[in-house]
């Protein structure tokens, strides 16, 4: 996979080319924003990965840039230390597919970030979007299909549920805030409200059984937002 990165640190932009090298991704680097999109005129990438805080021009000026033209859907993904959730919501209002905050770990480039990238199946290239989520079991997470089995058997979930469901487990491990789910599964409507978040994430937690028993729990974070993780 090609992935174009935009980092104005050389030894963050080394070690993070470095790591996607290992993957077998092709990785070219980019200083600035003006860099970056002359060359987007010469050849498109599968994926963009964006610092979002730049000396001449930001990360999300390249990003409305990239929605505006003609390169469309291309997969965004920003990994900034702007990890606040109004930066983060703003990202994934202006058209970013997601988000890692510096400094990033290995396991969380090469295992979590590009896989959800290519689940999520907002991009122009040779990728396909994963139709099944891995790593779920005892839970079957298709989301070609939009349904859930636990252990084979099909759990009945309304639309809502279903993308709220699979969304925390495409981000299992990872807090995620209520602002972002908001964005992701509500787009950001003004009739809706965290509570709203809350009702969804207690259903779904019913309906799929998320308890140690079936090795996961379903955390939330106080004032922050909800956590997957596997349970102990």
């Amino acid at each position: 996979m090609r992935i174009d990165l935009l980092e104005d640190d050389p030894d963050q932009a080394e070690m993070i080319s470095h790591w996607l090298t290992e993957e077998g991704h092709d990785v070219r680097w980019y200083r600035s924003g003006g860099d970056m999109t002359r060359a987007l005129h010469r050849d498109v990438p599968d994926v963009l990965l964006l610092d979002w805080v730049l000396p001449e021009s930001s990360g999300m000026d390249v990003l409305t840039w990239v929605r505006q033209s003609f390169l469309g859907r291309i997969p965004v993904v920003f990994i900034t230390a702007q990890d606040s959730e109004e930066h983060v919501v703003a990202a994934l209002q202006a058209g970013a597919d997601d988000y890692l905050v510096k400094p990033p770990r290995r396991r969380e480039l090469g295992e979590e970030l590009l896989p959800r990238v290519q689940a999520v199946g907002r991009r122009a290239g040779a990728i396909q979007p994963a139709e099944v989520l891995q790593g779920c079991d005892p839970y079957t997470v298709d989301v070609g299909h939009r349904s859930i089995s636990l252990r084979g058997k099909p759990v009945e979930l309304t639309s809502k549920e279903f993308d709220l469901a699979a969304y925390m487990f495409a981000n299992a491990g990872r807090l995620v805030k209520r602002g972002v789910l908001l964005e992701r599964v509500w787009g950001r409507s003004q009739t809706i409200t965290t509570r709203t978040v809350d009702a969804h994430i207690s259903r779904i937690r019913k309906k799929l059984e998320i308890d140690d028993s079936n090795g996961w729990r379903l955390i939330s974070v106080y004032q922050h937002g909800y956590r997957l993780e596997r349970a102990a």
